[in-house]
């Protein structure tokens, strides 16, 4: 590529502060860019050849300049249109008052009859150290419907209103898949898994108030040098076209890679599969992704599905949404329709599941490069690791969760078990493509303290969730990077610093390979750079 430069990244003079992730040049003094591809990466002497009049040149300074980061599975139009509602995980949210005042407050700003939103709490650490409930919130609001959802988005609380606009009366019967709190004959609102679809449905987003998240969640991750996504939220028709019209208007910048399917007990997203759309269709700022099937429930709930009982309940094995059966017969319909397939797989006897499936579909055309993902493939002993590999299965992991969640991961898993969980180290040494994801808003999105956990594995109270599969910086960052590329077939495209490339590019405010691993955490993003476009620079 020749022709003036519109920006150069330069090092300061003996440095090499240009981390391309790419293992034939490592790091770098210098970077051009032209338009919305890179053109040109090395000496400064050479990519200097590019300045013209018009070249904006930043000099780093001690700073790093690296691939924007690649989300690979995040509910990212939910982030957004969460953030139109109450926030559940604010610092002042520490008990299920504090949670009836929000709720009352809302109410009374809405006006009677206007649904009342809420998301992030976690019983577990409530004062009460329980749900909050449909009597609780009957007690607030008797006029405005209410459903709050739990940080994993697996479990929700919906007040009497909420029940009645969804046809829900204390006779409902648990859908398969789910199940509907009780106390004694009455429904106490909780809904675990399943049992929360006719509750989303009846209170679901309008297309302005999906417009108004989108440009929420692409200011939000921008600030952060998110520049990618795997938004595995399955939104449906509404939300796929916000996103069609926000590529379409300019007003996204994150490129997304949207996956369509099955979510909680929603099954409307199965008529892609006769569409004719397929994985891959679109363009460099939307993209149809995987076709997603949900298997088990949340790994905090906690409600996925393993294969011993839990640590915490002896009785308890988790909530799965198909027999193995029924699970094959819809993994090898989306396969022969062309599509990648990932599943939503915590415990091992999800994960077991949908590896017998991926076995099943991969004897049946076509016979491509496939890619089928696991999506969080959390609970993964050696012996599902090996299978993993075997199948040449993507996992996609979270370890930002340890430090939020470790500490009941422990106590309802038991350490062996969590000792396994996210296995980056294995899949990496096994030579696993594997790629780092953060699943916001049930946890933070921030790239920093999920690479810092995949160091550490580190519980917020300093508790290590097995030392054994600790990787190191450069590690994580690949998983964040060319990790999520290959993971939505685009590792030709973005991922590292390399001429032809998007000019994806962002600048950290330090050196992030050098500086001790605690400091990580703490670290910031100055500027961010998607398509060649300066779309946020630190003030």
């Amino acid at each position: 590529m020749r022709g003036e430069a519109d920006i150069i990244l330069v090092s300061a003079p003996g440095e090499r502060s240009v981390l391309t992730v790419d293992p034939k040049r490592a790091q770098e003094e210098a970077l051009a860019i032209c338009g919305d591809k890179i053109a040109a990466v090395g000496a400064t002497s050479k990519v200097m050849e590019l300045k013209g009049p018009r070249t904006q040149v930043i000099e780093l300074g001690g700073r790093t300049a690296m691939p924007g980061f690649i989300d690979a599975h995040v509910h990212f139009l939910l982030y957004g249109v969460n953030h139109l509602g109450i926030n559940l995980k604010a610092p002042n949210v520490k008990s299920i008052s504090d949670i009836k005042r929000l709720v009352k407050e809302r109410a009374a700003a809405l006006g009677s009859g206007k649904w009342v939103k809420g998301w992030g709490y976690n019983h577990t650490e409530l004062a009460e150290g329980r749900h909050p409930t449909r009597f609780d919130l009957d007690e607030v609001s008797p006029d405005n419907p209410v459903i709050l959802t739990r940080t994993c988005g697996h479990i929700a609380v919906a007040n009497g209103k909420a029940l009645e606009l969804a046809g829900i009366d204390d006779s409902v019967v648990d859908p398969p898949g789910g199940r509907f709190g009780r106390s004694g004959a009455r429904l106490d609102g909780v809904l675990y898994e399943a049992a929360q679809d006719r509750v989303l449905k009846a209170g679901a987003y309008t297309l302005e108030e999906y417009a108004e998240g989108l440009k929420v969640a692409d200011r939000d991750f921008l600030e952060w040098g998110i520049t990618s996504v795997h938004d595995e939220g399955l939104a449906g028709p509404l939300g796929m076209r916000a996103l069609v019209e926000g590529a379409r208007s300019g007003a996204l910048h994150v490129r997304v890679y949207a996956s369509v399917g099955r979510f909680i007990g929603d099954t409307s997203g199965d008529h892609y599969l006769e569409t004719g759309l397929v994985t891959g269709f679109g363009d460099d700022r939307l993209r149809i992704g995987s076709y997603k099937i949900m298997v088990d429930g949340s790994s905090s709930g906690p409600t996925s599905a393993t294969r011993e009982p839990y640590a915490s309940d002896p009785e308890d094995f988790g909530i799965l949404y198909y027999s193995q059966n029924e699970l094959d017969a819809l993994v090898v319909k989306a396969h022969s329709k062309g599509f990648q397939v990932t599943a939503h797989c915590i415990g091992d006897r999800a994960i077991e599941m949908m590896l017998n499936s991926f076995a099943k579909a991969l004897g049946t055309p076509p016979k491509l490069d496939c890619r089928h993902r696991i999506e969080h493939c959390a609970i993964c002993p050696p012996d599902l690791v090996s299978r993993v590999k075997d199948l040449g299965v993507i996992p996609v992991a979270q370890p930002i969760f340890f430090y939020e969640f470790g500490g009941g991961y422990i106590s309802n898993y038991g350490r062996e078990r969590v000792g396994y969980m996210f296995p980056m180290k294995s899949f990496i040494e096994r030579g696993i493509p594997v790629a780092m994801s953060s699943d916001s808003p049930v946890t933070t999105f921030n790239p920093f303290m999920n690479i810092y956990e995949a160091a550490t594995r580190k519980t917020k109270d300093g508790q290590v969730c097995g030392e054994s599969e600790r990787v190191n910086v450069m590690e994580a960052l690949c998983a964040y990077t060319v990790g999520g590329a290959h993971a939505a077939f685009e590792e030709q495209k973005k991922g590292s610093l390399e001429a032809g490339k998007v000019a994806d590019v962002i600048v950290l405010s330090g050196d992030i390979v050098r500086m001790p691993i605690e400091e990580v955490k703490d670290m910031m993003v100055d500027l961010t750079i998607s398509g060649g476009e300066i779309v946020y620079a630190k003030v």
